[in-house]
């Protein structure tokens, strides 16, 4: 699991709440340190900053930017080492645009989940290259994503959308490999936008999904007013996972172009995206 890291307390104790969801000794976390999200300029400290990953070793990255004088870059790697070594995190440091939308997208294909906290988007000094940084990974991620804030300690309902669509059932099939105990844990809804295909798949599905959980709430939607229905559910809901293949592209926009009047900014509202 990749897991988006930027320097702050708040990405500490989502590291901390992490390891908690994904417990099993066979989980592996890998965190990336993406420059620009943590603090301006970190690459003023090197003499060139191109190519850093052939100039410097990850140790020396580190120590370089440890005893910089650039603001919160002290703090942030004591924490970050600190945590890493506690966990035994594996850590990528990504310093440049090219290095951040070529070497962390591919990093993602060998990755079964990346986990982003959502309490990147209430930062008042994310500037715009950070804001678009985040918005290529989370948009060209090759694995699912999982947008999480800190202050979520637990879901209590898990929400499925089913359109019929192979790309509907493989996220809900993803997300059942990955966190399948949260659905044995949590109470589950089946929202199902009504389709011919959704109509004549749906028993297999239902099925599916008794596998993890005997009982379980569905919910049926129509295409044309689906996203607004979806809202009119998960409004009333507390602390709710949202676990989507269909509307991807909805969301995230309305995270990043919405930010903190986004309607899943809400902390006890996150979203598996696949």
């Amino acid at each position: 699991m990749l897991i988006l890291m930027d320097g702050s307390a708040n990405a500490e104790r989502l590291l901390d709440y992490s390891a908690k969801i994904f417990s099993s000794k066979q989980d592996h976390f890998q965190g990336a340190f993406v420059e620009g999200i943590v603090g301006k300029n970190i690459n003023q400290i090197f003499d060139y900053a191109t190519d850093l990953s052939a100039q410097y070793t990850r140790s020396e990255i580190i120590e370089k930017i440890l005893h910089s004088n650039l603001s919160n870059s002290s703090a942030f790697i004591s924490r970050f080492v600190n945590k890493c070594d506690e966990l035994s995190l594996k850590t990528s440091v990504y310093l440049s645009e090219l290095e951040v939308n070529e070497d962390l997208v591919n990093e993602s294909l060998y990755s079964d989940l990346f986990l982003i906290g959502k309490d990147l988007f209430k930062r008042p000094d994310l500037d715009k290259a950070s804001l678009e940084a985040i918005e290529f990974v989370a948009k060209n991620a090759k694995c699912p994503i999982l947008l999480l804030s800190c202050e979520q300690p637990s879901f209590q309902n898990i929400v499925l959308i089913y359109d019929g669509s192979n790309r509907s059932f493989k996220a809900i099939k993803l997300f059942a490999y990955l966190m399948g105990e949260q659905l044995q844990t949590n109470k589950i809804t089946l929202n199902i936008v009504v389709t011919d295909a959704s109509v004549d798949n749906e028993k297999p599905v239902i099925n599916y999904l008794k596998r993890y959980k005997s009982n379980f709430y569905m919910h049926r939607v129509y295409p044309d007013n689906y996203y607004h229905e979806l809202r009119n559910l998960l409004k009333d809901m507390h602390s709710f996972l949202l676990v989507s293949g269909v509307n991807k592209n909805e969301i995230l926009e309305d995270l990043f172009f919405n930010k903190e009047k986004s309607f899943f900014i809400d902390e006890q509202r996150s979203i598996f995206l696949a």
